[in-house]
């Protein structure tokens, strides 16, 4: 699989995994805030087109893991890619740590119309990243971050937005609005932090657009995982407050 291994070669592991709709860069501002003192890999996993459970997206960051001997990991997912950093946490004897940001337990809460897994198809999805012109995709992603954020702000971030939708694999996004609903439902989030015995850190941003930080945090907390508030972010809170993010995983790191 396709990955970026940055810093101190020998320090500690700290491996990043972005959601369905994101790739690597969405972790470039915190990556650069760690680099001086751990060694960090972002790893890409758009790259598989036929099962988007989370299992078979697992299996490449398992062996990637493997192949690079690292041990002690912590691990970060964002979105879809905290699924992937719980089930790395509950399947390697790599993982020391597991990081969950921007992701509800289940989607019980979630703020996802009923009808989006009717209207997200992979037709649709395909139609959208070969007409929608750069500006309309980054209005439409704009919800993702919170009310004034600016794409500014973030060097490179207005172009990957809409490099990484265009990159999107159409039946990914298909199954983040339909089957996925009945997946979390079977085996929710919170539960699998329950069964872990490993220190889980959960980071949410105030403003998430998908789902509701009270009870998403106070589901977590109930199941075990430290959970921290980013006051001024929505479903991307590394993205929109770096600083503060990477201050409050450091803070976990030392605990």
């Amino acid at each position: 699989m396709l990955f970026v291994d940055e810093g101190v070669r020998e320090g500690p592991a700290i491996v990043f995994v972005h959601g369905i709709a994101g790739s690597p860069d969405w972790f470039a501002a915190v990556a650069e805030r760690l680099s001086g003192d751990f060694r960090v890999i972002r790893v890409d996993v758009r790259d598989q087109r036929d099962d988007f459970g989370v299992s078979a997206r697992t299996a490449p960051v398992a062996e990637l893991l493997d192949e690079l001997a690292v041990s002690e990991v912590t691990v970060v997912g964002h979105s879809f890619g905290a699924e992937i950093a719980l089930e790395l946490a509950t399947s390697s004897d790599r993982v020391a740590r597991a990081v969950v940001v921007g992701q509800g337990p289940d989607y019980r809460q979630a703020r996802i119309p009923a009808a989006a897994k009717w209207v997200v198809r992979p037709s649709s999805v395909r139609l959208a990243q070969r007409w929608a012109p750069a500006p309309v995709v980054r209005l439409c992603l704009r919800s993702s971050f919170a009310p004034g954020f600016r794409y500014e702000s973030s060097p490179g971030l207005a172009d990957s937005v809409v490099r990484d939708f265009r990159g999107t694999v159409p039946a990914a996004l298909a199954y983040t609005a339909g089957a996925r609903a009945d997946d979390l439902a079977a085996h929710p989030l919170d539960a699998r932090v329950a069964e872990l015995d490993l220190p889980v850190l959960v980071v949410h941003g105030r403003r998430d657009h998908l789902y509701d930080h009270v009870s998403t945090l106070a589901r977590y907390a109930a199941a075990g995982a430290r959970t921290h508030l980013v006051e001024h972010a929505g479903h991307a809170p590394q993205v929109e407050q770096p600083d503060e993010f990477v201050t409050v995983l450091r803070e976990f790191l030392r605990d």
